[in-house]
Parts: C-alpha cells; sequence; structure tokens
C-alpha cells in the first residue's frame, strides 16, 4: 500500500497547486474555463485526501470505508461537472444553441440536488440502497452530457487548441475506465486501490494537456489583446489624420472668408475711392474743356495714371488667388516683372535671392497678397527716394521665421525715433503700411537707414502662418 499513498500524495499536491494557479489566473483574466478547470482539480485533489483517509490505510487517521464510499463518489461527480461546465466554456454554447444550452442548465441543476439527496440518504442508512441508484442517474447523466460535449469538441479538431483538450479528456477517461475495469471484473471491489493507479495518473497526463491547452487560449488571447490594440492605435491615428484634414479645411475655409473679407474691404475702400476720383477728375475736365485744356489734360492724365494703378491692385489681387506652384505665379517672377518696371527705367539694377521652395509652401492668399504689396511699397519708395544704383530682395528662411528684406545702396538718413523731414518723403504712409501689412502676418517689421548707407527694410512672418495656411 506504501506505493499508492505516494501516488496518491504526488497527485494530491500536482493538482492542488495546480488548480490555484489556474483559479489565480481566472481572477486575472476573468475567464470561465479557467475557473471551471480550477474547480475541477481542486475537487479531484479532495478527493485524493479522502482516500488517504481510508481505513485500509494505516499512515493517516482513517476514516470508516463507509465514510469514504459515501465521499468517493460525491467528489468525482462533483469534479465532473466542473469538466463538464469547462467543456461548455470552451465550446461557447449560446443561447443560440438552445438544445445544449437547456441541457446543460439541467445537468447544474439536477445533478448537485441528486448528489446533495444521495448525501442524505447514505448518512440515513441509505434505505432500499436507493442511495446507489440516485448517484448511478447522476452519474450517467453527466457522464451521458459529457459524451455529446466531447462528439461536438471532436468536429473542432482542426484547431490546436481543441486537440489538446480532446487528447486530455481521451487519456482521463481512458485511465478511468481502465482503473474502474480492473477494480470491477479482477477485483471484485470499485473502491479497490489497485484501479487507482490509472485514474491518478490519467489525471496527471490530463492536466498537462489541459494545461497546455489553456496555456495556449491565454496566448491567443494576449494575441488578440495586442491586435486589437493595433487596430484602435491604427483607428486612433486614422481619426487624428482625419480631425487634422478637417482641421485644415477649416482653416482654408477661415483664410477664404478672411480672404473675401479683405477683397471686399480693397475692392470699397481702395477701388472704390479711385473709381470714385476718377469720376470726379473726369467730370471736372468735361467742365472746364473749352475753357482750360491744359488743365482738362492734366485731369486726364491723373485718371489714366489712377487707372493704371486700379489695373495693377486688381492684378496683384487675382495673381494672390493663384497656385503659387506654377513658376508663372511665384513670389519671385513677380517680383522681378515689376522691378524690370519700376527700377530698370531709372538704373537701378535689382539683385534677387529668393527660395522659391519656401514661396510655394505659401499659398494663403492674404498672405502673398500682403508680401507682394510689402515688397512693392519698399520699391516705390526706393524708386521715388533712394537715388540708389542697386536694390537686393531676398527671401528666405531664418531660423523658425522666413523673412523679406529689401535693401539699397542710396543716399539713406538717420533713422533716429525723431522722423527728419526727409524720412516722412521717404516713406509717406508706405512705412506705416508696410508695417501694418507685416503686423497682419504676425511678423516683426524693422526699419534701419544711415546716411550715405541706404535703407534696409527687414520683415519677418513665423513659420507656422505657412502650416496655418497650407
Amino acid at each position: 500500500m506504501q506505493h499508492i499513498v505516494y501516488l496518491l500524495l504526488i497527485s494530491f499536491g500536482a493538482l492542488f497547486i495546480l488548480g490555484i494557479f489556474h483559479f489565480t489566473i481566472y481572477l486575472q483574466q476573468n475567464d470561465k474555463a479557467f475557473r471551471n478547470y480550477s474547480f475541477y482539480l481542486l475537487l479531484m485533489a479532495v478527493f485524493n485526501v479522502i482516500r488517504l483517509f481510508d481505513e485500509r490505510l494505516d499512515f493517516f487517521y482513517a476514516l470508516p470505508l463507509y465514510t469514504v464510499e459515501t465521499w468517493d463518489p460525491v467528489l468525482s461527480n462533483f469534479a465532473f461537472l466542473m469538466y463538464v461546465n469547462f467543456l461548455g466554456v470552451v465550446l461557447n454554447i449560446t443561447k443560440a444553441d438552445t438544445f445544449f444550452r437547456r441541457s446543460w442548465r439541467l445537468i447544474q441543476l439536477f445533478v448537485p440536488a441528486f448528489l446533495l439527496l444521495y448525501i442524505i440518504l447514505r448518512f440515513a442508512g441509505n434505505p432500499m440502497h436507493i442511495a446507489d441508484t440516485i448517484i448511478a442517474v447522476a452519474s450517467f447523466s453527466c457522464m451521458g452530457f459529457g459524451i455529446v460535449l466531447a462528439f461536438r469538441l471532436l468536429a473542432l479538431r482542426k484547431q490546436k487548441f481543441y486537440q489538446l483538450i480532446i487528447a486530455g479528456t481521451l487519456v482521463s477517461v481512458s485511465g478511468v475506465l481502465t482503473g474502474l475495469i480492473i477494480n470491477v471484473f479482477v477485483y471484485k471491489n470499485n473502491m479497490a486501490f489497485e484501479g487507482l493507479y490509472f485514474l491518478e495518473i490519467s489525471m496527471l497526463i490530463e492536466a498537462v494537456f489541459l494545461s497546455a491547452a489553456l496555456g495556449y487560449r491565454l496566448k491567443m488571447a494576449y494575441l488578440e489583446r495586442e491586435k486589437f490594440q493595433q487596430s484602435l492605435l491604427i483607428e486612433t491615428k486614422r481619426n487624428a489624420e482625419l480631425a487634422t484634414q478637417t482641421a485644415n479645411l477649416l482653416r482654408k475655409e477661415l483664410d477664404i472668408k478672411n480672404w473675401q473679407n479683405e477683397v471686399s474691404r480693397d475692392l470699397h475702400d481702395d477701388i472704390g475711392a479711385t473709381l470714385s476720383s476718377m469720376h470726379i477728375y473726369g467730370d471736372l475736365a468735361q467742365n472746364i474743356w473749352d475753357t482750360q485744356p491744359d488743365k482738362s489734360r492734366e485731369m486726364v492724365g491723373k485718371i489714366s495714371e489712377q487707372s493704371k494703378g486700379l489695373i495693377q491692385r486688381m492684378g496683384d489681387v487675382v495673381w494672390s488667388l493663384k497656385s503659387p506652384e506654377e513658376e508663372k505665379n511665384s513670389i519671385g517672377l513677380r517680383l522681378r516683372n515689376y522691378s524690370q518696371e519700376l527700377l530698370s527705367g531709372k538704373n537701378i539694377v535689382t539683385h534677387f535671392e529668393i527660395d522659391e521652395v519656401l514661396a510655394q509652401k505659401i499659398v494663403s492668399p492674404l498672405v502673398r497678397k500682403n508680401i507682394l504689396l510689402i515688397a512693392k511699397e519698399a520699391m516705390n519708395n526706393i524708386a521715388k527716394y533712394s537715388g540708389a544704383t542697386e536694390t537686393f530682395i531676398t527671401f528666405n528662411r531664418w531660423e523658425d521665421w522666413f523673412q523679406l528684406t529689401v535693401q539699397d545702396n542710396g543716399k539713406g538718413f538717420d533713422s533716429s525715433p525723431n522722423l527728419s523731414q526727409e524720412e516722412k518723403e521717404y516713406g509717406g504712409n508706405g512705412l506705416e503700411n508696410m508695417e501694418q501689412r507685416c503686423k497682419q502676418l504676425q511678423g516683426i517689421f524693422s526699419f534701419h537707414s544711415e546716411p550715405g548707407q541706404g535703407v534696409c527694410i527687414t520683415c519677418r512672418f513665423p513659420i507656422a502662418i505657412i502650416s496655418h495656411s497650407s
């Protein structure tokens, strides 16, 4: 008998540790498969303890054989019920599987009730051997439904998870049946210890297979969770990109709205005023045509000059609306053409250093128009007042800014805080207009001049307004 004691102790220790381990995983993962299998292992561990207390063994406090015979079928049937629950969970029996669902619920109620009745009858003396009949009915009911679920397992045998469960189940069933056959037909006693060898060894092998299956299930759950997290991350990035695109569209719409307001103000203030002035000059020229022909011609000349300026301003508005990616619509070409018209006639050579790649990134009509008008205003002042022979126009990036610089080698003047009459004549309203246009783009305007050193106008704009406008 000493060998069976060692086997029962080893089996108890292994089943108890595995039961606690799987229950711990259940607490972490909330997976009912781990819970039901842990209950099965712990019940079988208690089954081993009861067998160790058998009065036929002299190593521990002995229980009467009658008591061992009472608890042996109760524990084994409760354990098998937990195994059936485990199979029901891993087979994912849902309300849609009406027959299996109802049968499972019936077994879960029927077996515990019969086992409780069996215990009562046993302790009452088992009148007319009714308890034996009840335990047999409970055992065959639970076993029958377990066999039905096992056949359903076979339909899923191509999947690794179910292959491991099928292997463990076959080992366990083989061990139980072999032990039962040996006890009944060889030793004529279903409680003989010899059958336990097959039962205990088969349970240990089964525990290896089913623990491997649950480990595989846990691994697949982690992989599925990781896959879900990755898909969630991809979806989050996609939503962020859509949000960015939506924000850009809204910014563009806002830019267009701001530009519409700007054009509306230009049409009303600048162009409207010019047209009104041209109308006044026209009426005045018509009224004095006969009496003051020279004055009339002067009025007509002013109308011509104003109409030319109006055409230029309208041209600037139309140009600012066009795509900067086309060479003919670039800032560099626009400034070169204007300098050719205005400065070349006064023998002023203009040198350009323009970063066209940077310029093409500026698509906002408002930004393009203001940069153009600042440069044109500066060139007008050079043509009128500077006496320069060379002009340098640069447009490039400077740290986190992009910078427009217009510099000449003219006579210059003292640019002290107290504006001189010469500076007033140089700038007129031009300096104020340039500064306002620069500030409208969140830029920094600076003006520097010294006698004999020419004039340098610098406007720095944050790179952010490129991103804002793109």
